[in-house]
């Protein structure tokens, strides 16, 4: 039988939608965009959404480090619209992060920088779990639960380091020997949208303010014309006018 550690009292430490079933387990899923519930999901030490290539995951990542029980992680459901961070998770496990700008390597995500977790935080995650399961777009329990039940037979035991506690950003005070890192604010999909929709709209404003131009101009010279032909007009008829007077 594998060997295994006590949770830390009061693990889960990182909040959220998290779901704890068996601290003892070895497998933690990642749902990223979708909802499970953990009375559907057998022998799983925590789940719950990862929606972000850079928070999420740190949230998720910090959740892990800090149970050493956790040897495998499935990543499972769909992914948010505009995000990859199950691709994201998938790409950091095996290729890690630049050292300089903190990008994730290898992913095609929005914002998969991660900056409020230390290295150190990181290359624990990366270490201790032995495999990063692709499940992406799979929602049925019963494959999920299958794929739990095969990675039990594989379990090897507790990492053999203690508990790393990391402290983001708003959480409460927790055990000695907690890193604390600030959390940063995450990026939103849509300013992309909003900025290509200022754009048009500005292309859209100097469009018009060019045809009132060009309209006003227009509208003076027909004004200029119209008052230069009453004139002439006048004047060629001056004399005959006076005749008749």
């Amino acid at each position: 039988m594998a060997e295994k550690k006590e949770a830390p009292e009061g693990w889960p430490f990182i909040t959220g939608d998290y779901e704890v079933g068996d601290p003892n387990s070895c497998v933690a899923i990642s749902s990223n965009g979708s909802y499970f519930h953990i009375e559907h999901l057998k022998g799983v030490a925590i789940q719950g959404p990862d929606k972000t290539e850079n928070i999420g995951a740190e949230k998720i990542m910090a959740n892990v480090i800090s149970n050493p029980n956790i040897r495998f992680m499935i990543m499972a459901g769909a992914e948010v619209p505009g995000h990859l961070s199950g691709e994201t998770m998938m790409a950091l496990h095996k290729n890690g992060i630049d050292p300089v700008t903190h990008k994730v390597i290898g992913t095609k995500g929005a914002i998969p920088f991660i900056e409020n977790l230390p290295d150190a935080a990181v290359a624990r995650w990366r270490d201790q779990i032995v495999e990063v399961i692709d499940m992406m777009g799979v929602e049925d329990y019963g494959q999920i639960n299958a794929k739990v039940k095969e990675l039990q037979g594989k379990d090897p035991g507790a990492y053999p380091e203690d508990a790393m506690i990391v402290k983001l950003g708003g959480e409460e005070e927790a055990a000695g020997g907690v890193v604390e890192r600030p959390l940063g604010r995450p990026a939103m999909p849509s300013m992309g949208v909003i900025n290509r929709a200022t754009s048009q709209i500005t292309y859209k404003t100097q469009l018009i303010a060019r045809d009132q131009k060009l309209t006003s101009g227009l509208s003076k010279n027909a004004l200029f014309g119209l008052i230069a032909g009453l004139a002439s007009t006048f004047i060629f008829l001056l004399p005959l006018i006076l005749g008749v007077i």
